[in-house]
């Protein structure tokens, strides 16, 4: 599928981080034999579970290399957002129907709608159209940053444990990016300077991947929980930077 819409510098550097992101989770899926940990929790005791598990590695490795091509970006882009979609829609929300007082389980339908709104919106960026559901995917974007926000808050111990010893204050850091994820995501909720809104969170984003997850995964390079953390947070990074550099997202705001 070849691109119709042009595509400046920032939006190709992020759906390049973004394909770099699911490369690497279709990496470890194949790997392994196995889903994506928590953002793909696919029970044990399904049957045939090594093998959904090098299906879905081999569906993300798909998205994420036809995403760094330019003719197949627009393709692998729907790939992405729709197959992560699916992890949404029947993974994760039947478990917050269930508990749907578990903030972790409401993160996680967060982290995957943010990832697959990021799939989405580059899909429609390549082919340069709009569409009816561009607010409705920065309101739910913007809905995502607030539940990152109020992880945060609920979590400050373990975010500030995430956190570089060198960095002072750790557990004021964790409030302040918590603020930060919070107050980015009511602006895109409420169409308040939205590119701004959008490019502070994915400059803070882009701190946490320099700060926290390269540096764990260069003490414990062969950890399977780091490496997915840190793919997790590539494509997520890449998913807001989308947002950022939307041009028929954000156009005059």
């Amino acid at each position: 599928m070849a691109s119709r819409g042009g595509s400046n510098s920032l939006s190709l550097a992020a759906a390049i981080g973004m394909a770099a992101g699911l490369c690497g989770l279709g990496a470890l899926s194949l790997m392994y034999q196995d889903t994506a940990l928590q953002w793909e929790p696919v029970p044990a005791a399904w049957p045939r579970h090594a093998i959904l598990g090098a299906l879905s590695g081999l569906i993300l490795l798909a998205g994420g290399v036809m995403m760094a091509m330019n003719r197949t970006r627009a393709l692998g882009a729907g790939i992405a957002g729709a197959f992560i979609g699916l992890w949404v829609i029947g993974l994760h929300l039947p478990h917050v129907v269930a508990r749907p007082t578990d903030l972790t389980l409401w993160l996680a339908v967060a982290e995957c709608t943010a990832m697959a709104i990021g799939g989405f919106l580059l899909r429609r960026e390549m082919l340069a159209g709009p569409g009816v559901l561009t607010d409705i995917e920065l309101r739910l974007f913007g809905l995502c940053c607030v539940m990152f926000g109020i992880s945060h808050f609920a979590y400050a111990r373990f975010t500030a444990s995430m956190i570089p010893a060198w960095l002072p204050d750790r557990v004021a850091l964790a409030y302040l990016t918590g603020a930060i994820h919070t107050g980015a995501g009511l602006g895109l909720i409420a169409g308040i300077r939205r590119r701004w809104a959008a490019t502070i969170e994915a400059l803070m984003m882009t701190s946490f991947v320099l700060l926290v997850h390269l540096p764990r995964v260069a003490a414990k390079p062969g950890d399977r929980t780091e490496l997915t953390l840190l793919f997790v947070a590539v494509t997520l990074t890449s998913a807001a930077w989308i947002v950022a550099s939307s041009r028929t997202a954000l156009k005059g705001r």
